[in-house]
């Protein structure tokens, strides 16, 4: 193994942006500047991931070769990358340390570490426990980005608020009484002197997205981010003296209490499951608050998960070293 500053790191993905920028934030954590690997999972790899710790079964059906030199450290996110970072970690004779982000739900044991948020079950010897998912706010130039962005933040009036807006997620609908009861309440911090800057989502339904549109058209003190042009979200984010994040994203919210400002949760649905139980977690340690049309600051100890998951991973690496 090189020295760490000296690494050499692949980032595999499918294209996948939630799960590409966690890998990109571990790598940057470890202060790499790593290479990112654009694949097509190979069929058998996507159902049957395990099977990449076998040399012989391809990694990819297309994209970016994965092809010698090897990489010191590959990194991959979620379920549909795991076999070909298996893989690649095998055709490398073990070379290559082998790291995964987020449960695959495979023996874990097949990696040299896993990086999971802690409502996840996985655990041993090799498992990185985080609160939440992994971003890269540390080291964005969020000063940049609201200089970026001025000509439409300064119009607004102070307090700022961020609202980033989700939608359905796999397994639960938005209920449309929520999503009226979420207008309402932004209408009421509209009318209490905020200045809103709304982002919606892909999943975003397209009922609530109107109405967001609706609400951005009448009050100059808000405005809504139509998915045209250059994502002003990290100049938002960093020009807000307050968030607003629906309760459905583990990677929305994660990134809020990265942030250091008061986030507060509205639910456009009652999130169960792992994601309640995450939420729940946010709630108890006193990093969210529950959204009812009103915002303040409040302190608490922001997370920093990728920096805290790249130290312990720096442990595991230093230990192969020896």
């Amino acid at each position: 193994m090189s020295p760490l500053e000296k690494m050499s790191v692949w980032v595999v993905s499918d294209g996948t942006r939630g799960m590409e920028v966690q890998s990109l934030a571990l790598a940057r954590a470890l202060g790499a500047d790593p290479v990112v690997k654009r694949i097509r999972p190979a069929p058998w790899l996507r159902v049957f991931p395990s099977l990449g710790a076998w040399s012989a079964v391809p990694p990819a059906a297309g994209g970016d070769p994965l092809s010698p030199p090897w990489p010191d450290l590959v990194i991959g996110c979620g379920r549909r990358t795991a076999g070909a970072v298996l893989s690649v970690r095998a055709r490398s004779g073990g070379r290559s340390f082998a790291v995964q982000i987020q449960d695959p739900r495979i023996d874990p044991g097949l990696f040299d570490a896993l990086v999971v948020p802690e409502h996840d079950p996985v655990r041993g010897d090799n498992v990185i426990l985080t609160t939440g998912s992994l971003n890269a706010l540390a080291v964005t130039d969020l000063k940049a980005e609201t200089e970026r962005f001025a000509a439409l933040i300064r119009p607004l009036p102070g307090p700022r608020v961020l609202v980033a807006v989700g939608g359905p997620t796999r397994k639960q609908e938005v209920d449309p009484a929520l999503a009226d009861r979420f207008v309402g309440h932004l209408e009421q911090l509209v009318d209490s002197g905020c200045g809103l800057m709304m982002t919606a989502s892909r999943r975003t339904p397209e009922r609530l997205a109107q109405a967001l549109k609706a609400l951005a058209d009448a009050e100059p003190a808000a405005l809504l981010w139509d998915g045209t042009g250059e994502n002003p979200y990290f100049g938002f984010l960093n020009a807000a003296d307050a968030i607003v994040v629906t309760s459905d994203s583990v990677n929305m919210t994660s990134e809020a209490c990265s942030s250091g400002k008061g986030v507060y949760v509205a639910d456009l649905l009652i999130p169960s499951g792992r994601i309640g139980t995450f939420q729940k977690t946010l709630r108890e340690r006193g990093l969210t608050r529950p959204f009812a049309g009103h915002v303040e600051p409040f302190l608490y100890e922001p997370l920093r998960d990728a920096e805290k998951a790249a130290e312990a991973l720096r442990r595991l690496l230093s230990r192969r070293k020896s």
